[in-house]
């Protein structure tokens, strides 16, 4: 048997954690009040399952103590070993559908069959399809006085709210560093496995908060080390990242010691180390970092090592080249740089001068740079429009002395024209610049750029993404960094949904003040 199993909590007081739901649930089953329907929620092996079996002994128990089942008598072990034909579990991952939930009503009436309760206990309970709920709230709201239901999840949120309002819930927090170890020295003590306290600490956070996960590995690292689990074979076994080297990527990071976090990186890459697996573990030691050194200098680097790596873990699922993104993060961060893709097509060829497209635009290029100019000469610095992108006016105004000009273009930061290609490539950096929430940021970059004249269309996947960045304050920000990458000014933004109309020139000056935001 799985030491999980083995070890799965019995009564109320073998649980770990949770003592305001077990508390609660020991004083309903005191007082003979239990309600007739619980919904457990919370991530995965926190005690859910365990904690509604539990329940169900106690609602049958012959000798309940203080609320807590004895686990000797019939019913206990027979919900145990569930043999109990009056404790029904049902897996709503595989019993989804309406047809099941019909089977459930109809039985539901009839009375226990040895016990004095039927009780329900229905896990990952998101899984059950909109007709299914449907069809469980009346029995649900008001079941047989014989009937109970516990009900399980994961995924509170895909639970519809007619179906919580009906329920007393409670939500399942994960387990300590502290409560992982001790119960894993607790279990190592008893099945004779050799641990170091080191050793614990890297398995319960390797756990991420699960008991069940912490003591499949425990059982995973003890069967592959011959009960004999050092803190070197822990890390081997479990891809875990040795401290040294993290703190060495650290430092070689602080010192802007390129190549040295580069060579870091090749001798994980000769060992077979997962960079993901590296990625995660180095981010959790940053996290600590940033905890350390609150109101310190150094936070504010550690905070950009954090987002530099948040990239390239999310940029390692689509890369070719695993190591790729992690190199692209320590450069970033080492050399003080932003990567960025080039349009190769647009760079001019060594025998091109680049003076060709702008005399082809028939611009009036200023002869002084330093020279003012109008909002309207956006190609005096050497900067070309492409197709749609081109102003209504593109002439540019001789600047004089005397006359004061309203407005001055920028140079473009990115050396790129303004065209719907070349923002989606500088996405990223857009995001990044404007300094919007990470979830309007993360709708941004699900979002599809076109220009059509003076107008930015960002065409949204969802009607969620498009709600979203179609916020004013978002689209300002959004805009304000195009124009400083791009060097741009005089132009407009709009959010629509895929499938939705675009803006085109004619129709822009028509468009509300909702639908357009000028910058």
């Amino acid at each position: 048997m799985s030491l999980f199993l083995k070890y799965r909590p019995q009564t109320f007081s073998d649980l770990v954690g949770q003592e305001p739901v077990r508390r609660t649930l020991q004083n309903a089953l005191k007082s003979e009040s239990p309600s007739h329907a619980y919904l457990f929620t919370g991530s995965r092996g926190t005690g859910k399952t365990s904690t509604a079996r539990i329940f169900a002994k106690g609602l049958n128990c012959e000798n309940l103590r203080a609320g807590d089942p004895c686990g000797a008598c019939r019913f206990c072990t027979g919900t145990a070993d569930g043999t109990l034909i009056d404790v029904i579990e049902i897996d709503a991952a595989s019993n989804r559908g309406i047809d099941e939930i019909r089977d459930l009503r109809e039985k539901i009436n009839f009375a226990p069959n040895v016990a004095k309760r039927k009780v329900y206990i229905i896990d990952e309970v998101h899984m059950m399809t909109k007709e299914a709920f449907n069809a469980l709230l009346k029995t649900l709201e008001e079941p047989p006085d014989h009937a109970f239901f516990c009900l399980a999840t994961t995924e509170i949120h895909k639970v519809p709210e007619t179906i919580r309002s009906r329920c007393q819930t409670f939500s399942f927090q994960r387990f300590t560093l502290d409560q992982l170890t001790d119960r894993l020295q607790y279990i190592a003590d008893l099945e004779s496995i050799k641990v170091d306290n080191e050793a614990l600490s890297l398995i319960s956070r390797k756990a991420e908060g699960g008991l069940r996960d912490a003591i499949s590995l425990l059982e995973q690292v003890a069967a592959e080390t011959e009960n004999n689990a050092t803190t070197a074979a822990v890390q081997q076994s479990l891809g875990i990242s040795d401290s040294n080297t993290l703190i060495n990527l650290y430092e070689s990071l602080a010192k802007g010691e390129t190549q040295t976090g580069l060579d870091i990186l090749k001798h994980l890459s000769q060992n077979g180390l997962d960079f993901r697996s590296f990625g995660h573990d180095f981010l959790g030691f940053l996290r600590e970092k940033m905890l350390q050194q609150l109101g310190q200098p150094d936070l504010g680097f550690t905070l950009k090592c954090i987002e530099e790596f948040e990239i390239a873990l999310q940029r390692l699922k689509t890369s070719p080249i695993i190591e790729l993104p992690l190199e692209i993060a320590i450069i970033n961060l080492t050399q003080n740089t932003t990567v960025s893709v080039v349009n190769i097509s647009a760079l001019p060829t060594p025998a091109t001068s680049v003076a060709a497209p702008i005399a082809e635009a028939k611009v009036i290029q200023t002869p002084t740079p330093a020279a003012p100019k109008t909002a309207k000469a956006n190609s005096d610095d050497g900067f070309v429009f492409e197709g749609n992108a081109t102003p209504k006016t593109a002439n540019t105004v001789a600047p004089t002395p005397a006359k004061p000009v309203a407005e001055t273009t920028a140079p473009p930061a990115s050396g790129e024209s303004l065209s719907g290609g070349n923002i989606k490539r500088q996405m990223e950096n857009i995001a990044k610049k404007s300094g919007i929430a990470i979830f309007a940021k993360k709708s941004f970059l699900t979002c599809s750029p076109s220009v059509d004249g003076t107008v930015i269309t960002f065409s949204a996947s969802s009607e969620f993404h498009r709600e979203k960045v179609d916020q004013t304050e978002v689209k300002n920000l959004i805009l304000k960094a195009i124009n400083e990458i791009f060097g741009v000014a005089g132009f407009q933004v709009r959010v629509i949904k895929s499938g939705g109309s675009a803006p085109t020139a004619a129709t822009n000056e028509k468009a509300s003040v909702d639908d357009f935001l000028n910058f």
